[in-house]
């Protein structure tokens, strides 16, 4: 998946109608996908903006 998908999955779990704890299992769903896609990433660069991604999901999660 890419970094785009990633986000744009990430949009849509913050937008829907369903429960926080329903969101709170789906973010965590995607940060563990997003997890393996650090893992699988070379470059430096493209690493700092799937970092900024799964810190953005972890921080909103949080406030769930």
């Amino acid at each position: 998946m890419s970094l785009t998908e990633y986000n744009a999955k990430y949009e849509s779990i913050i937008r829907s109608n369903i429960s926080d704890r329903q969101k709170a299992l789906k973010l965590a769903d995607l940060m563990t996908d997003i997890e393996g896609q650090l893992k699988n990433e070379i470059g430096e660069h493209r690493n700092k903006e799937v970092n900024a991604l799964y810190k953005k999901v972890s921080l909103f999660s949080n406030l769930l």
